[in-house]
């Protein structure tokens, strides 16, 4: 449910009950005051005929009297000890002692449910006379119906102002959420210079204010980082240019593995140094693009493997043989492979074998690197960004997990079947994930 159906519902419960709550009353008072003024007529023509019996007791008389109400000699009737009854009279007999009792007028049920006034009358020689006067529906319920129309319309009304009035205020509310909501949106695809106008509730204003602060400093703080990275790059340059000049000077079998090392850092240098100078959009649309995993990985082994048979290690290359595409740039993939390849020559003793397979893995494309080396003690430790033992950086497996992350997949850490590390990217199939933490398995799936 959104903010502004949620506030319409509980701006319209609220005022429902408010009105309710003074209609209902309202009512009951109308329905009250009609009935009282049925009770005041049902007097008015009982009162007409007790002034008769007052003047006199002549049946013949009475009956003329009650003959001259019109309409209302129906609702009423006379009862004179000794002669017929004048009308029609519907009290029941225990009412006609009760109110010569009581001596004054009371109320009784008549046999067909209507209610009937009785008054008492004294004759001089101490008999009573009795007078009743029905009180009718109709004037009961005279003008009530008018009443509860009136009633409902105004709370339909008032209910219709108040929601109004509570969607006009939600507007704006929801205005300037939405502004915060398209601003989030915007930062969290990389556009840092987006900013939300400050404005609605004092609360909502606060959360943009803070909002924007909160963008200044990560622009800030990119710009910096960007700066930091440059200035690092160019920094490597001198001393790359240096070293590519000592190694035209080496001859001998070790020059052509100086060289592709060195190339090979001159090529990641220059990589960082684009990266810098590219903004965040122009960096998640080159993440974006295609590459074949099997041919980047093949021609970066031919680097590895003079590496191997230098140091005495037995390298075992297998390919997909056909292309396998992800969604990661070149340069992404060959950072990764050279982070899980770094790991296995700092951290196994020369002369320990190998394994390396890019392809497919339950249709998922993959790359696993293996060794036969000590494996990974503490594998929880070893999956923490920046957390490694000795002198590595412990970013190495950080880089391939990112990697990974990046096309979709993720970084699974085990025990290989020689007995050391096994470590497998997965680099697609999995876009809802949003972790990138290397995961630990303890019996992973062998190449």
């Amino acid at each position: 449910m959104t903010l502004r159906a949620w506030q319409l519902r509980l701006s319209l419960g609220i005022a429902l009950l408010t009105t309710l709550a003074f209609a209902l009353p309202l009512g009951y008072a109308a329905r009250q005051q009609a009935a009282d003024r049925a009770q005041q007529q049902s007097e008015r023509r009982a009162a007409a005929l007790v002034t008769v019996l007052a003047a006199t007791r002549d049946p013949r008389a009475v009956h003329a009297a009650w003959r001259s109400t019109g309409e209302d000699a129906a609702s009423t009737c006379v009862r004179i000890p000794g002669s017929a009854d004048v009308g029609g009279c519907r009290a029941p007999a225990g009412a006609l002692g009760q109110a010569s009792a009581a001596d004054r007028a009371v109320r009784a049920r008549a046999a067909d449910g209507q209610d009937v006034l009785l008054l008492p009358v004294r004759l001089p020689d101490g008999r009573t006379a009795f007078v009743e006067s029905l009180v009718r529906a109709d004037e009961k319920s005279d003008g009530v119906a008018a009443t509860w129309a009136v009633l409902a319309a105004a709370v339909a009304a008032l209910t219709l102002i108040a929601v109004l009035g509570a969607d006009l205020i939600s507007r704006r509310l929801v205005r300037s959420t939405g502004h915060l909501l398209r601003a989030a949106s915007a930062v969290g695809a990389g556009e840092l210079g987006v900013r939300v106008p400050v404005g609605g509730p004092q609360e909502v204003r606060k959360v943009a204010a803070a909002f924007n602060t909160m963008t200044d400093r990560l622009a800030r703080l990119m710009q910096s980082e960007r700066e930091f990275a440059a200035d690092l790059s160019h920094r490597l340059r001198t001393p790359l240019t240096a070293l590519k000049l000592d190694v035209d000077a080496v001859e001998g079998p070790a020059a052509d593995r100086l060289r592709a090392a060195v190339t090979a850092l001159d090529e990641q240098v220059t990589h960082l140094i684009g990266l810098t100078r590219k903004g965040s959009a122009d960096i998640a649309a080159q993440t974006g693009r295609a590459t074949d995993l099997s041919a980047v990985v093949g021609t970066r082994m031919a680097f590895w493997a003079a590496l191997s048979r230098a140091q005495g290690r037995q390298c075992q290359v297998t390919l997909a043989p056909v292309p396998v595409t992800v969604e990661a740039p070149e340069q992404e993939v060959l950072a990764a492979l050279d982070a899980l390849l770094g790991n296995v020559f700092r951290h196994t003793p020369p002369g320990t074998p190998y394994e390396v397979y890019a392809g497919l893995l339950d249709g998922v494309p993959c790359l696993v690197v293996e060794d036969a080396g000590p494996g990974i003690p503490a594998w929880a430790a070893a999956s923490g960004r920046g957390h490694s033992g000795g002198a590595s950086s412990g970013l190495g497996l950080d880089i391939a997990a990112r990697v990974a992350a990046e096309a979709g997949g993720h970084l699974l850490i085990g025990e290989s079947r020689h007995g050391g590390a096994h470590l497998l990217m997965r680099l697609g199939g999995e876009r809802g994930r949003e972790s990138t933490t290397p995961e630990v398995h303890s019996r992973p799936e062998a190449v």
